[in-house]
């Protein structure tokens, strides 16, 4: 029998022992969150450049492995690291997707109209059809094409920025929310963001723009950020929770199919209008069940999923716009960039999907 005293020691060694397993499980734990969450800033960044270029495959670099990946690091750069500044600024604020979608718009306009300045070219990089496209809805008292400025800001709104950010955060619904970056993170996006940028700017072929329009562009930018702002500090009543479900594959298809048919509508006043008739449409369509329905990120990467969806599968339907790719590589790029958003999408409906029932079976416990 041991001793009062033995007992004591034998309980303190124990206790050691049990301290030294959960110091050890807890920097085991804080190991794998730091790689799991370096993987989501990582692919979050990939998903951009993939949804912003690659996806479209509109250029002579398709179905070219070593282009693919040169254009892949290159456009993790441009597209991704900005994406996940302003998601860091949004999120460490308390701001909400309206003022998100906001800091996407400044983001859209300062690479359309100041970084590569496509919004203002005669012509750009070669592009077939770039002058009969820019012609059919051509505004003079402002220098641009109505078709061009629906299409790059919209398009870089959606497909370059929120679209992939919705369908990260999906991935880990715990830090949908949450800061993603530290200050060497933030740091090491913006140096990239910036070389890039730069790297852009300095091409001669992206120098179109008038001082006037240039500093339109700036003004823009900066009352997107000051909306984003107003917006993020603005007190508003939040819905009431709901218990009552709505699939995300509905919104998933409904998006698609609204997306896919815009798509068809041509390049001048008509397809300018029913382009923006379908991205009005589905963002009340958000709305609406936002406001009625439990709302988790599985719902908000449907809908990016159905925008992504609707640019990969329309992507089969031309050829390249610059140069001569041949149809079996093109077909193969077409495929292995669907497949991809596929893959990101199914796993943020899956991860966000297993949230939402969490959260209703603990609302209707409440």
């Amino acid at each position: 029998m041991l001793h009062e005293g033995e007992f004591a020691v034998e309980v303190q060694v124990a206790g050691g022992h049990i301290a030294a397993i959960e110091k050890h499980k807890g920097r085991a734990a804080a190991v794998q969150k730091w790689i799991f969450g370096s993987a989501q800033v990582l692919a979050l960044a990939a998903l951009c450049a993939i949804s912003a270029e690659l996806l479209a495959a509109y250029s002579d670099s398709t179905g070219d492995i070593g282009a693919i990946l040169f254009n892949l690091i290159f456009f993790m750069a441009l597209y991704g690291a900005p994406a996940l500044l302003i998601r860091e600024l949004a999120r460490r604020l308390g701001w909400g997707w309206p003022s998100l979608l906001l800091l996407c718009a400044a983001l859209g306009i300062l690479q359309a109209c100041i970084i590569d300045q496509s919004m203002f070219a005669d012509q750009y990089g070669g592009y077939a059809g770039w002058e009969e496209s820019r012609s059919a809805t051509f505004i003079p008292p402002v220098g641009i094409s109505a078709y061009n400025a629906y299409n790059f800001i919209i398009g870089h709104i959606i497909f370059s920025f929120a679209g992939p950010i919705a369908i990260a955060e999906a991935w880990w619904p715990k830090r949908a929310q949450v800061s993603w970056l530290g200050p060497f993170g933030m740091i090491v996006a913006a140096v990239f963001y910036i070389g890039s940028a730069a790297l852009i700017m300095a091409d001669e072929g992206s120098q179109n723009a008038t001082q006037g329009q240039l500093v339109t562009a700036w003004v823009l930018v900066g009352g997107c950020g000051i909306g984003a702002a107003l917006v993020g500090r603005r007190i508003a009543s939040e819905p009431l929770p709901s218990v009552r479900e709505v699939n995300p594959l509905l919104l998933l298809l409904v998006t698609f199919i609204v997306a896919v048919a815009s798509m068809f509508a041509g390049e001048g006043w008509l397809g300018v209008a029913v382009g923006l008739g379908s991205t009005v449409l589905i963002l009340a369509m958000i709305i609406w069940t936002r406001t009625r329905f439990a709302w988790t990120p599985a719902h908000y990467a449907a809908v990016a999923l159905g925008f992504l969806l609707s640019r990969g599968a329309l992507a089969f339907t031309y050829f390249p716009l610059l140069g001569e790719v041949e149809p079996l590589p093109k077909y193969l790029h077409n495929v292995a960039m669907l497949a991809i958003v596929l893959a990101a999408g199914a796993l943020a409906l899956k991860f966000g999907r297993s949230a939402e029932k969490a959260s209703m079976v603990g609302a209707r416990r409440q």
